[in-house]
């Protein structure tokens, strides 16, 4: 079983102002990719990589097909890279508080991490594009399965799983 080192739990945490920005990756049944960049970022526990989910329609629809899912972090002043894979899915306020997933409860991560703009607001972003109120609809949730380094030395080596 894969776990996050506290070096990537940091990075993980790093956001705004020149932080980490993720990239999650899904892909439908029929092998047609989607990929998308992602701000509100977290670890969760030392298994489990958290992202706010705000509208991902196309994402939704490729982990209802396919719940694999991989994620990758570049941190730009460390210059730390890493992509994690394993199973997805997207925890909605919607589910009942007692849904379990792959060992997370949806009460627990959501009471945790279900207003995510109110715990960690995005200042850097101007007023004249904010949106007056943001949508958080649940969380998307990555259980790590696999975790590769992208580092020079290390290059495609699989460091867990």
């Amino acid at each position: 079983m894969a776990k996050l080192t506290p070096e990537m739990k940091q990075v993980l945490k790093v956001v705004g102002k020149g932080g980490a920005v993720v990239f999650l990756s899904t892909c439908s049944k029929d092998g047609k990719p989607n990929i998308v960049a992602e701000r509100f970022i977290t670890h969760y526990k030392d298994e489990y990589i958290l992202i706010a989910e705000m509208f991902a329609q196309k994402t939704k629809v490729n982990l209802n097909e396919n719940e694999q899912g991989c994620i990758s972090v570049a941190h730009p002043s460390k210059g730390k890279t890493w992509v994690f894979r394993g199973p997805c899915t997207i925890i909605s306020h919607a589910a009942s508080p007692n849904y379990r997933w792959h060992g997370i409860r949806a009460k627990e991560v959501l009471a945790e991490w279900g207003n995510w703009a109110e715990k960690e607001p995005p200042d850097e972003v101007p007023p004249d594009i904010a949106p007056p109120k943001l949508a958080q609809r649940g969380i998307i949730a990555l259980k790590v399965e696999e975790i590769y380094s992208w580092e020079p030395q290390e290059a495609g080596k699989v460091l867990s799983s």
